[in-house]
């Protein structure tokens, strides 16, 4: 790291290998990497190829025409980003000879975002794309002539068997590497799946379990290879860059809350209401993935740093559920199926399970029933049992919290000069929890349910009604 140099510069003349850029969070990092490193030579961006897509140039035209890329001229952006097929399922990644010479050669940065992030997924699926995949993006960077820095994009809750202090560090585990990774090539995915149970230990779920086996893995195999590991905590729309309130789909569960309660059909959250709900902005989380990029260029070292908002900037599940529903009767959707309401309700009771079977899915079964009726096709009963399955599989987090050290993201943020602490902000500490839901709302009802904000004036009248 040359600190006489800011973050952006890190990035003059350089190339970058990206993976995960049509995901939410890959696409924020496309776009901060592009808008605020103006110098930059350009981005190559793996992309998996698709049925409905004629070929992976054409799915990124779809990440580049979101309007978040508002801010960056068309032109320069489709200069400066590189689509190239593959998967990180795929031995080699899927590319091509020519390809990848071309970003052995080019590359001197990698970002690796893509990961299976459904904490239901089989545990051969998991172990395929976050261990496998990891390894597969770990080695091409390793064949990199010009390799400065490899980002890797973990999760705080990785090390969520930890009760106490978290540590910035990387945790072994009772599995070594090789054997999970000589199972997964050596047994079928149904015997895999069978001994899930017994793999995973004390993990909730093969996310968090095969997250933590990948840092393990770039621990023991990185070699001289430079490493940040990034571990953020539940990251949902942007705080304000390159607009407030981003979003393109709600699959945390925080922001599914928001989704359904601003149509009226969540009333309630399975949340600890005491807990902190640990919530991070994503284009804070972008701005860290580049300056730890600066911070370890170079370095031989590998860095772990936290990306969390409970130890300095703490909001509970109760704020957040009434400062969500505040906001959502303030900026109401169109279309609501009943008035917004619901409240935190400990997800472990019978006073819950009433609660939802009475709240949830009895009004959906007879609006359902109605909506048959007038020839309407029923949708509601299905929106209620993803939510509640979905929720099953987060009530750990929400039951729970835990004690992040935050230590080597403080230091990192203590020698970030004053333009750079302007334009690659992360502190959580400037999060006012009251803007940020209420535009965290907003977005999800601009960018997900697709209702501009003309509308709103309309739909105030209405929910006075």
């Amino acid at each position: 790291m040359d600190e006489t140099k800011g973050v952006a510069e890190a990035f003059r003349d350089r190339w970058v290998f990206l993976t995960g850029v049509t995901g939410f969070l890959g696409s924020v990092l496309l776009e901060k990497l592009v808008r605020s490193c103006p110098h930059l030579a350009g981005v190559y961006v793996l992309i998996r190829k698709k049925k409905k897509f004629t070929d992976v140039q054409q799915r990124l035209e779809t990440v580049l025409s979101l309007p978040l890329f508002c801010r960056v001229d068309k032109d320069l952006l489709r200069s400066k980003v590189v689509a190239v097929e593959g998967d990180v399922s795929l031995n080699g990644l899927g590319l091509e000879d020519v390809a990848r010479r071309m970003v052995i050669e080019r590359c001197h940065f990698v970002f690796h975002v893509a990961a299976n992030i459904n904490f239901n997924a089989a545990l051969h699926q998991a172990l395929s794309v976050n261990l496998a995949g990891t390894q597969r993006v770990l080695q091409l960077a390793k064949d990199m002539v010009n390799m400065k820095g490899f980002v890797y994009v973990s999760t705080a809750y990785c090390n969520c068997t930890q009760r106490d202090v978290v540590a910035e560090k990387v945790y072994p585990n009772r599995w070594e590497v090789d054997r999970l990774l000589r199972i997964l090539a050596e047994q079928p995915p149904d015997v895999i799946n069978g001994s899930t149970d017994r793999i995973l230990g004390g993990h909730p779920n093969t996310y968090t379990f095969t997250k933590l086996m990948a840092e393990n893995l770039i621990a023991s195999e990185r070699g001289d290879l430079p490493v940040a590991i990034v571990r953020p905590s539940i990251v949902i729309g942007t705080l304000c860059d390159p607009i407030a309130g981003w979003v393109d789909n709600v699959q945390s569960g925080a922001f599914a809350f928001i989704a359904g309660a601003g149509r009226g059909v969540f009333r309630t959250l399975p949340a600890t209401g005491s807990r902190v709900a640990d919530i991070v902005p994503a284009d804070q989380l972008v701005a860290l993935l580049l300056a730890a990029a600066w911070r370890i260029a170079d370095t031989g070292r590998l860095q772990v740093f936290h990306f969390t908002s409970g130890g300095r900037n703490p909001v509970t599940w109760s704020e957040y559920c009434r400062l969500a529903v505040t906001k959502l009767r303030e900026n109401p959707c169109t279309g609501l199926i009943l008035y917004p309401r619901a409240s935190c309700r400990s997800p472990t009771t019978v006073r819950h399970a009433l609660y939802v079977a009475m709240a949830h899915y009895a009004p959906a079964y007879l609006l359902d029933t109605l909506a048959k009726i007038c020839g309407d096709k029923p949708i509601l009963l299905d929106i209620q049992y993803k939510y509640s399955k979905g929720m099953a599989h987060t009530d750990y987090f929400t039951r729970n919290e835990w004690n992040f050290s935050t230590a080597n993201t403080e230091d990192l943020w203590s020698i970030l000069g004053e333009t750079d602490a302007k334009e690659f902000s992360f502190d959580v500490g400037k999060i006012n929890w009251p803007t940020y839901i209420e535009n965290c709302v907003l977005g999800v009802r601009e960018y997900y349910h697709k209702q501009p904000r003309s509308t709103l004036p309309a739909a105030r009248k209405y929910l006075k009604l």
